[in-house]
């Protein structure tokens, strides 16, 4: 039996997409345009894969294909986690001790199913939301007007590598969601999106493009300017954490989809009838 996915948690669990893209977008004076527009493209493969999603999941083979799919996004976000949390936090653990802990995670996260990762990323959805806004708002007076640029050759390329990074996740998620939910999933990364670009416009206003171009990470970098006096004087750490959450559902929702071949409803592990009275009967 497929599970029944409220349409404010399918919106929030695509809203993390773009969300977990934040961290690790690399500004430039075009970023804030190539954001919006591979947002709103992939919102529209999202739901186009969405409608279609019911029709897909019939077939054995075709839900193979789409596990296999999820793969290469699954792997792509658990390593780039993995990365950032050893280039800026923990420095001295070594990295397969992070991504351990990371894969352990998203695999106890996607054992509960798509539909109750669905369900916890509406809260992460939120906490992420405020907590960027707060930091605009926080480094709103730092601004400077005079860093920003009009469109120029170099959208094309980024635009599309953005796409790379995005459009995996997005189209694998939204075959692997119950029906009717193709609206929630274009909502979720316009949604996602519009704010990934509203951060990296702040990015670009407070440290322009040629100090940005020489951080790693400069959307959380540009987040330590923000502080609340002697309370919240690191910044960027209160920015990092709900966009690791995000990453993190992200994952989780991959996995869901890479366990549902041999799952009963998107990640929870089937049991054989004499297993499940033997459960029952303890």
């Amino acid at each position: 039996m497929r599970e029944h996915m409220f349409a404010r948690w399918g919106a929030a669990l695509f809203a993390l997409l773009p969300l977990s893209e934040i961290l690790y977008i690399p500004v430039t004076s075009q970023t804030v345009y190539a954001v919006a527009i591979s947002s709103l493209l992939c919102a529209l493969f999202a739901a186009g894969a969405a409608r279609i999603a019911p029709s897909w999941q019939r077939y054995r083979v075709l839900q193979w294909l789409l596990a296999l799919a999820a793969v290469w996004p699954l792997v792509q976000s658990l390593s780039r986690m993995g990365i950032f949390l050893r280039q800026t936090v923990f420095h001295t653990r070594p990295l397969w001790s992070l991504l351990l802990l990371l894969a352990i995670c998203t695999l106890l996260a996607a054992s509960t199913g798509l539909n109750r990762c669905a369900m916890w990323a509406l809260p992460v959805a939120w906490l992420a939301g405020a907590i960027l806004v707060l930091s605009g708002v926080l480094t709103a007076t730092e601004l400077d007007l005079s860093y920003w640029q009009a469109p120029d050759a170099s959208l094309l390329g980024q635009t599309l590598e953005l796409m790379r990074t995005l459009l995996p996740a997005s189209i694998v998620i939204g075959l692997s969601l119950p029906k009717g939910l193709a609206g929630a999933a274009s909502r979720g990364i316009a949604a996602g999106g519009a704010l990934a670009a509203l951060i990296s416009l702040r990015t670009v206003l407070l440290l322009g493009v040629h100090t940005a171009a020489l951080l790693p990470y400069p959307n959380f970098s540009a987040a330590g300017l923000a502080s609340i006096g002697d309370f919240a004087r690191h910044g960027e750490v209160f920015f990092a954490v709900p966009l690791i959450l995000c990453e993190l559902g992200r994952c989780a929702a991959l996995a869901c989809v890479l366990l549902l071949p041999v799952t009963r409803t998107y990640g929870v592990p089937r049991l054989r009838r004499g297993e499940m009275h033997k459960a029952k009967t303890r």
